[in-house]
């Protein structure tokens, strides 16, 4: 049936969400200070990880403080089979972070299914170095049962300061139809743990009373305050 995938994936939702309740509301209030203190929610991701710091980011309803490290040599618009090399490659994050550099005050989300590979652990590293919040989105699963592709040995879990499991199973994929495996999950449940974040921070700043940059949609006749967000981080987010 059409809705195998969805009802498949309903329960690993639920699991992702109810049973890590209190790393999320640690995570959500990491946030708030990161708000409240005028600093800016950095999110790192290759290959379709990308995707989660991608949803972060200039979305309508979302935190305008938010610097995605897109770099094009780690994104599979680049080519798929080259952005799988680049990932590997021992160095690379140290060039992404010098174009970026996150400072105190800030935060980081570090996005692998696997967490195996040298760009997301030196990623990881780095932000441990330079004192940096971080935050691990990962599948617990496939890390655990896989070994790294890091010369150190370790993998994006054993780095950050809260870790957060996606629920995939090893290889991503759920739906088995004979010999065939199909129906990735990390991308589904990581954008929606990363909006659950949001939600949940936007609605504790509003209790305190915290003024929230929040961008809205520019496709609708309301006004915004977009532009002034915009002017207000260009200088600290390049993309901007």
């Amino acid at each position: 049936m059409i809705t195998d995938y969805f009802q498949t994936s309903l329960p690993h939702i639920n699991d992702v969400l109810l049973n890590q309740k209190d790393k999320i509301e640690r995570v959500a209030e990491q946030m708030v200070k990161t708000i409240r203190d005028d600093g800016i929610i950095y999110a790192f991701g290759t290959g379709h990880s990308h995707m989660i710091p991608m949803e972060l980011f200039g979305r309508a309803g979302g935190l305008a403080n938010v610097c995605a490290m897109l770099d094009e040599t780690i994104l599979n618009g680049g080519g798929a089979r080259r952005s799988s090399r680049m990932e590997q490659l021992s160095g690379l994050a140290d060039i992404i972070w010098q174009s970026t550099p996150p400072g105190r005050g800030d935060m980081i989300f570090i996005v692998s299914n696997s967490g195996r590979n040298a760009a997301v652990v030196e990623m990881a590293m780095k932000a441990k170095e330079e004192g940096i919040f971080t935050v691990a989105i990962t599948s617990l699963a496939q890390s655990k049962a896989n070994v790294s592709l890091h010369h150190s040995g370790k993998k994006l879990y054993q780095l950050a300061d809260i870790v957060l499991d996606n629920g995939a199973p090893d290889g991503d994929a759920q739906m088995k139809f004979g010999d065939y495996v199909t129906g990735p999950l990390s991308t589904l449940t990581g954008i929606i743990l990363i909006n659950s974040l949001v939600c949940e921070s936007v609605r504790l700043c509003q209790e305190r009373n915290i003024p929230v940059p929040l961008f809205q949609s520019q496709n609708t006749e309301r006004k915004t305050n977009n532009n002034a967000l915009f002017e207000r981080f260009e200088s600290r987010i390049p993309r901007f």
